[in-house]
Formats: C-alpha cells, sequence, structure tokens
C-alpha cells in the first residue's frame, strides 16, 4: 500500500509544505522508496523541535533553488551535519519580497499563461541545479535529499515532476502532488499577506495566481516537455545533459516493489 498524504506530509511548526515524495506509484507498479526525496518550502523558521524532526527523517542533502537575495535575507536554519547545496544561475526579480512589492503598490499580474510561460523557462534557466538534482537523487537512498525554494511552488514544482517524471510515476499523480501545494500552505500565505494587501487596496483574487498551484499551468509544462523534448528522460539527456544511464540509475535505487 503506498504512503498516505499524512504520512508524506510533515508536519513542523516553522516550515507548512515539507512532503515526503516517498509512496508514489510507478507506471510498473513499483513505488518511490520512502524517506529518499523530500520537497518543501523555506526553512528558515524552523523550531529545535523542526530540527529534530529534520535529523529524524535522516536527511543529509538539502538543495536551497532560493537565488542570493532570498537566501540573504531568509537564512535557513538545519541540524549539524547537513550538506547543503545552492543555486548559482541567476535570480530574475527585482530583489524584493513580495511584501515588499505589494506595499510599494507594485503588484505582479500573473495569470496561468504567464506561470505557464515562466515554468518554461525555469527548464532552461535552471538547468544547472537540475542537473545536480538529478545526479544526487541517484544515491538518495543511502544520502536523502531534500529540495526546496521560497514557498515549496514553483521551482520545486518542477524540480518534484522532473524527478518524478523520471522515476515514471503517472502524470496525474504528479500533478495531484503539485496541487498540494494549495492545500498546505495558499491559506496560511494569503492570510499573512491580507494586511498589506488591505492596505494597498488590492483584490486577494489578483495575488493568489502567485500562492496556488494551479493544476492546469504544470499540465501545460508537463506536455511542453512531452513535445518540445520528447519525455522527461530526453530532457534530461538534452537540456541537462546528464549520463543517459541516469534514470535508469535512479529508478533501480529508488524505486521498490510494494508488499
Amino acid at each position: 500500500m503506498s504512503a498516505s498524504l499524512p504520512e508524506r506530509h510533515v508536519l513542523l511548526d516553522g516550515c507548512l509544505n515539507l512532503r515526503d515524495l516517498g509512496g508514489y506509484r510507478s507506471v510498473d507498479t513499483r513505488q518511490v522508496r520512502a524517506r529518499c526525496l523530500f520537497r518543501s518550502d523555506e526553512l528558515c523558521a524552523l523550531t529545535t523541535d523542526d530540527l529534530n524532526v529534520i535529523a529524524q527523517l535522516g536527511i543529509r542533502v538539502v538543495f536551497d533553488l532560493r537565488n542570493d537575495f532570498e537566501r540573504s535575507r531568509r537564512p535557513n536554519r538545519l541540524p549539524p551535519g547537513v550538506e547543503v547545496l545552492e543555486r548559482t544561475s541567476p535570480g530574475t526579480g527585482r530583489g524584493r519580497t513580495l511584501e515588499e512589492a505589494i506595499a510599494a503598490g507594485d503588484v505582479p499580474d500573473r495569470d496561468e499563461a504567464y506561470m505557464t510561460a515562466m515554468y518554461m523557462d525555469m527548464l532552461i534557466r535552471l538547468a544547472p541545479e537540475l542537473r545536480i538534482l538529478v545526479e544526487r537523487a541517484a544515491s538518495a537512498a543511502e544520502r536523502p535529499l531534500l529540495f526546496h525554494c521560497a514557498a515549496g511552488k514553483d521551482r520545486t514544482g518542477i524540480a518534484a515532476a522532473l524527478l518524478l517524471g523520471l522515476l515514471r510515476v503517472p502524470e496525474q499523480t504528479i500533478l495531484d502532488d503539485y496541487e498540494l501545494t494549495t492545500s498546505y500552505s495558499a491559506a496560511h500565505r494569503l492570510a499573512a499577506l491580507r494586511p498589506v494587501l488591505m492596505g494597498q487596496n488590492v483584490p486577494e483574487e489578483r495575488i493568489r495566481p502567485l500562492l496556488e498551484a494551479r493544476r492546469p499551468v504544470l499540465a501545460s509544462t508537463l506536455k511542453h516537455i512531452n513535445e518540445q523534448f520528447g519525455g522527461f528522460e530526453e530532457y534530461a539527456a538534452e537540456v541537462l545533459g546528464v549520463d543517459p544511464t541516469l534514470p535508469e540509475r535512479i529508478r533501480k535505487s529508488l524505486l521498490v516493489h510494494s508488499n
């Protein structure tokens, strides 16, 4: 039996969206090995109890997909002994938090078409990070890997989709996993932004596309991967430049037969 959603969702005080990708079934009915691959939002507000949970999960490697500005403003808290990998490709923002942009009256106007185009751009722009992530996934059974960005939605969503795709998890399951960010964090994030939105008379609906993991956005991105590159493995070989044997090695390591 695959892991249930409560088992995948790791409840923490200082992090809303930490999830184990273990338990999802592949197309050949095997399932992703538990406690090897984790996705989350930023880890800057972890409590002492949270740090103990992270340590108990056995996480040995954390890949921070945030840019330099984000990391400097909200540095992560991690247990000792965790190897930290950091994004090196440049960011595209103006060096402001979403709260600061709203307060300045510069509210991003984003719809699903814009978000899809942004995701397609990430597939190229974040290629150096995604290559390392895929390569590290091959050893995640021995050194469990957590990857994250700020909200655990966009950059993390692309990374999770890529890893699950290489593990041959069905597309509908990949989309289901993506949407869980809305369930676990969007309402909390909106509540935190509500005072500044009200202060600037900005309607909540204008900001929701930035907070919610909307299924059509990732669905269109997966379609692009299939049409433009021929699938996840072809994308990994052509764009990321990984060894063509790597996807099979990842599957051999991280897919197990269910009981």
